[in-house]
């Protein structure tokens, strides 16, 4: 069988990083970041080191023009994509009632509208077995202090993946999201340093007695694009250990972010 091309958006670092890593035993990858060029020319390395080929795109999703530059450049270079992980997100983490409308502008146009672009550019070039997975977030479900815009976007990025798999499934193309809980990323050591107390709480709301890694994310997103994932598709699947399964202790936790 000849490789398969997975695209990962925020690609660099945490979940996206651990995506990659765990496709590219089977995808060639596009190693998509905003401006870090050392971390995605690591990545690049990394996979390359599992027999993948890569192209590292250094674009602000934010920016339409830029979307369709990366869509060119992957068309251009692979021909085609198989698996298409939208992982990217930014946001002002403020209340709603402080936030202007760039603000929305900015959130919406990194994790919506950026992900309907490549969808139209790379669907047509997605053949049976193709995959879009999406990385959703509890803040779409629960309030979260300061995440309402983001929660906001993490909520169409579920509604959209309900239509994708409605509308691609009879091509053999599946849809799906993957909602994260709290994963101990780069950013949420940075978050819980010298606040073990925090640390401990959520370790003790989540019943497996442990914090997601991105590798249990990556485990996830692997299962979902292989050919064993064939017959989930407009899912909405969460990946936490089990805290968002107790609403009462997540409820109490929400101002800790």
């Amino acid at each position: 069988m000849s490789r398969r091309v997975a695209v990962v958006t925020g690609g660099t670092r945490g979940i996206g990083r651990a995506i990659l890593e765990r496709l590219a035993v089977d995808h060639d990858c596009v190693v998509h970041g905003r401006r870090d060029a050392a971390a995605a020319d690591e990545v690049a390395q990394i996979v390359g080191r599992k027999g993948a080929e890569s192209l590292v795109a250094l674009v602000d999703l934010a920016d339409p023009d830029g979307v369709d530059e990366f869509a060119d450049a992957v068309l251009d270079r692979f021909g085609r994509v198989d698996t298409l992980v939208a992982n990217a997100a930014s946001t002002a983490f403020k209340p709603l009632a402080d936030l202007a409308g760039r603000h929305s502008r900015l959130t919406f146009a990194t994790v919506v509208d950026s992900l309907v672009e490549m969808v139209h550019r790379f669907a047509p070039a997605m053949g049976a077995g193709g995959r879009i997975l999406t990385i959703g977030g509890l803040d779409a479900r629960f309030a979260q202090s300061g995440h309402g815009l983001l929660g906001g976007a993490k909520a169409a990025l579920e509604a959209l993946t309900r239509s994708w798999a409605v509308e691609l499934g009879p091509r053999g193309v599946t849809a799906n999201t993957i909602v994260p809980g709290p994963v101990l990323t780069d950013s949420l050591e940075t978050y819980l340093a010298g606040r073990e107390d925090v640390r401990a709480l959520l370790v003790d709301h989540t019943p497996v007695g442990r914090l997601c890694t991105p590798g249990d994310i990556a485990d996830v997103a692997a299962f979902l694009v292989s050919p064993a994932g064939a017959m989930i598709s407009g899912q909405v699947i969460t990946v936490d250990g089990g805290i968002s399964a107790q609403g009462g202790p997540w409820g109490a936790m929400r101002d800790l972010w």
